[in-house]
Formats: structure tokens, sequence, C-alpha cells
């Protein structure tokens, strides 16, 4: 047998085998723990931030909103998902708001309705 002749034919065949290996498939992404809180809304230090401190964890978080957006000086309670990637806030952990709504049981400061015979200085 001539080895000359084997050896190409050899090296043909292992890289014919390996090539044809399927690549790993990556693991599948846990779905997102949604994230609750609610608090007093706060401009951040960037223009259109949105910052609430959550009143039972104190945790800081950057709600990014899409469509209509609470005014600084609100209470509200959120529900959304943590944020992938870099936001422009840079501040606070950044949650894509899923649903939010105004609550009125949140006493904000600057907020507060004067009560009858009194006036804010």
């Amino acid at each position: 047998m001539n080895l000359s002749r084997v050896t190409p034919l050899f090296l043909a065949i292992a890289a014919l085998t390996f090539a044809q290996k399927p690549a790993p498939k990556p693991a599948p992404k846990p779905a997102p723990v949604p994230v609750h809180g609610q608090g007093c809304v706060a401009s951040g230090a960037e223009a259109g931030c949105i910052l609430v401190k959550d009143t039972g964890s104190g945790t800081l978080y950057n709600l990014l909103i899409s469509g209509a957006r609470p005014r600084a000086g609100d209470g509200i309670e959120f529900t959304g998902n943590p944020h992938e990637g870099p936001t422009m806030c840079m501040q606070g952990l950044p949650i894509d708001v899923t649903q939010w709504s105004g609550k009125d049981s949140i006493k904000c400061p600057g907020n507060e309705t004067p009560e009858k015979g009194t006036a804010k200085q």
C-alpha cells in the first residue's frame, strides 16, 4: 500500500467528519424576573430620566417608560423587567416598565395638598 495515497485520503475524511459537527446550541436565556415597586417620581440628572426610590426596599430605579409618563412629585406603583444594556441616565437600576399607575396614598414631598386655611410658603 502506498502511504502517500492513504494520508491525503485520511485527512480528507477527517476534515469532513469535523466539519459536519453542529455547533453547540447556546443555553436558553432565563425569563426576566419582574420588578414591582412604588414611590415618588423624581427627575434624574439627565433630561428625561425618571427615578423612583422604592418605599419598601429603598432601591433607586431608573424607569424606562414609553407612552404617558408620570410627573416629578407623583406617587406611583410600577411593574417592569430589568433593562439589558446601558442607558443615558446612569442612575438607579434601569427597568423597562410594562405598567404603572398613580398612587394617591403615597405622599411625596412638594406634592401634598395644603389643608384649608393654610398656605404653602
